[in-house]
């Protein structure tokens, strides 16, 4: 079934649904959804008032969310449709990471080859054209049950996503489009056509049937998910959750940094040489992702030194055997030094 569904809703039905699957009360599960009305949506690590024009999204009638997965802002309208494939984590046991994602997004790749374009995985976390992204995607893990998502790109509004969304280059120009025209590219683009979304519904469907040998039913959510659901979507209603998590109006300072595993913008508060506070944002993913609230709060009133800092970093990460994609402990106590060096 294709969910048009305001973003309360579908965000919220992620968590519910995985957690169902996790626990066995439902079989695996797969969705094509479209956000209605469209949204903006930021990564769960993001501090969102550094990476969207709250004025131009509203003015634009978006609603304004967060994910709980990591990863950078998009847009999500009618051609940017939404996509989740959901198992229990014994389908993907033994396999990092990047082999999960590979094996998860098999269907959305088999989806866009009969579409005409010549897609493939790409580490850590794409589906490309050509060197150029055409499916971001993102996992969420709880209570047993595994979520793969990602954004399918139909078509593109250019000028909406240079306008809402703070990027490195914040105005229009020719300079902006060519870059961003290098980096994504778009269904309609490679093929001259932009599909319905029922036609890409009916083939995510036939690529899982494919890739995994079940066949899939029609279902819609059970009576026991309904009810968790009346709960959790109070989580995407809330301010707290959109606005407030990751808040970092308090620091002066910040360091930002463009990494393997994505952008970094670090916030610390030093006095007299120790730490009072680190606030670690940006479009990277963790694993689990509450693991960097771990690193910020092993951080607190540590010295604002290499050996110290290490320390707590890797302290943490081990605690809870977590790791951020494409970044190394000594690469975040790198950059949470060099935010302190800012602020001191």
């Amino acid at each position: 079934m294709v969910h048009r569904a305001p973003s309360d809703f579908l965000l919220a039905s992620e968590e519910v649904v995985t957690r169902s699957v996790g626990r066995k009360k439902a079989p695996p599960a797969v969705r094509v959804n479209v956000f209605s009305p469209p949204a903006v949506l930021i990564g769960c690590h993001q501090y969102l008032r550094a990476e969207v024009n709250l004025e131009k999204a509203r003015e634009r009638g978006f609603d304004i969310n967060r994910r709980c997965t990591g990863g950078g802002a998009i847009l999500m309208y009618d051609d940017t449709p939404g996509w989740e494939i959901w198992v229990p984590e014994e389908f993907v046991r033994g396999l990092s990471i990047e082999q999960m994602y590979e094996e998860l997004s098999k269907p959305v790749v088999y989806a866009l080859r009969e579409l005409g374009v010549d897609a493939k995985f790409r580490p850590k976390n794409d589906i490309e054209v050509s060197g150029r992204k055409i499916s971001g995607m993102g996992v969420y893990t709880e209570a047993g049950g595994v979520m793969l998502c990602g954004t399918l790109l139909l078509d593109f509004d250019l000028e909406a996503m240079l306008e809402v969304l703070k990027l490195p280059i914040e105005k229009i120009s020719d300079k902006a489009i060519r870059t961003f025209e290098e980096r994504i590219t778009t269904v309609a683009r490679e093929t001259g056509r932009k599909p319905s979304i029922d036609e890409v519904r009916r083939l995510v469907r036939e690529g899982v049937e494919r890739e995994f040998g079940v066949e899939l039913v029609d279902a819609d959510l059970a009576q026991g998910e309904r009810e968790e659901l009346r709960e959790t979507i109070k989580k995407y209603r809330s301010d707290e959750w959109i606005y407030g998590e990751r808040d970092c109006s308090s620091f002066a300072r910040s360091f930002v940094a463009k990494t393997p595993g994505g952008l970094f913008r670090v916030y610390a508060k030093v006095v007299e040489g120790v730490i009072e506070s680190v606030v670690i944002t940006g479009d990277f993913f963790a694993y689990p992702p509450e693991v960097v609230l771990d690193v910020e709060a092993s951080l607190k009133w540590t010295r604002a030194d290499r050996e110290s800092v290490l320390e707590a970093v890797r302290s943490a990460l081990e605690r809870k055997g977590g790791y951020i994609m494409g970044v190394s402990a000594e690469d975040l106590a790198d950059l949470v030094l060099k935010a302190c060096g800012a602020c001191s």
